[in-house]
This record gives structure tokens, C-alpha cells and sequence, in this order.
């Protein structure tokens, strides 16, 4: 979420942008505690989430955006960069941070072996449905899909226990496990 805040600006300044915050189509705006003001504004595939600490004013107003010096900076441009963007009506451009094929892939297998071993699959089972694991019982022991198979069932059963958390920051890691 974006804070913006309201400023007095020259007029004359060729670089001011004033906005009409209440006039963007589709917005869907609501006040929180007092006179603080939320919006959530889909201008298309993506949606722009945006606070004031108070109610934007009746027509055009010149804001500044507020972004905290924190770990999570690099994320906080990137969503104001792509909510001007937006707003002056310019391609929003890629998510910097969406995950590559590989992470995707991997996230998939892991929900998949926790579900598996949660519906009460054995590794074995899981390794050859997910792995592609051929062959008999001493196979098993020496194959290096054993251990793959339980590290994909403890990192699925990390993210459901509350670790997704960290994939809403992506690429940043705010914790070690």
C-alpha cells in the first residue's frame, strides 16, 4: 500500500501533476478511522492500493508519495513507479519481482508433496508421482528423489505453517527460517 499526502504546489512548475483522486474510474474508496481515506483502483490487469491520512480534497490536488527507509524499499518504488505510471495512463511494465519458472515449478511440487503426505502418501509414492521415481526397494534407499521428496514435504509444510508470508516480498527476505 502506497501513502500519499497531500502538497502545495507551483502551479507554474511544468513538472506538477495535479490528480483528482476521486474521479479515477472503477475506484473503490472507503474512510478508515476518523478522516483517513483507503482506495483500492484496478486501472487494469493489476490494482494500485493507495492511503491518506486524510480525506483527498473536492478536484485536483498535487501529491507526494511517503516511503519508509526499511527493508522494503526497493518494493515500495516499484509500486509507486508503477502507479504513476498507471495514473498519466503508460504501461505499468513487469513486476520486477515476480517469480521465475524454476520458483514457480518448485512451489507447485512442494504444495503437491505436502498435500500428498498429508492425505497419507508415502515418500516413495510421492517421488514416483511427482519425481518420476522407477524401481524396487533398494533402488529407493540409494536414490537422491528420497531426500529431494522430504525436503519438498517439510518446505510445503514451512509455507502452509505461515512462511508464505515471505513470498509477498519476493526477491527480499525480511527472516531466515
Amino acid at each position: 500500500m502506497i501513502e500519499l499526502r497531500e502538497v502545495l504546489a507551483n502551479a507554474d512548475d511544468p513538472a506538477v501533476m495535479p490528480i483528482n483522486l476521486a474521479d479515477l474510474p472503477d475506484l473503490v474508496a472507503r474512510l478508515d478511522d476518523g478522516d483517513a481515506w483507503h482506495g483500492f483502483w484496478p486501472p487494469g490487469a493489476s490494482s494500485h492500493q493507495f492511503w491518506l491520512p486524510t480525506h483527498p480534497p473536492d478536484g485536483r490536488a498535487t501529491y507526494v508519495v511517503i516511503l519508509p527507509l526499511d527493508k522494503l524499499l526497493e518494493l515500495r518504488v516499484e509500486a509507486g513507479l508503477r502507479l504513476w505510471r498507471a495514473l498519466v495512463g503508460r504501461s505499468e511494465g513487469r513486476r520486477r519481482h515476480d517469480f521465475p519458472q524454476q520458483t514457480r515449478d518448485r512451489h507447485i511440487l512442494m504444495l503437491r508433496a505436502f498435500d500428498g503426505r498429508a492425505d497419507g502418501a508415502s515418500y516413495r509414492k510421492l517421488a514416483e508421482v511427482l519425481l518420476g521415481f522407477r524401481g524396487r526397494k533398494a533402488d529407493w534407499e540409494n536414490d537422491p528423489r528420497k531426500n529431494q521428496v522430504r525436503r519438498l514435504v517439510a518446505d510445503g509444510r514451512y509455507y502452509v505453517r505461515g512462511g508464505y508470508r515471505n513470498l509477498l516480498c519476493y526477491p527480499i527476505r525480511l527472516s531466515e527460517r
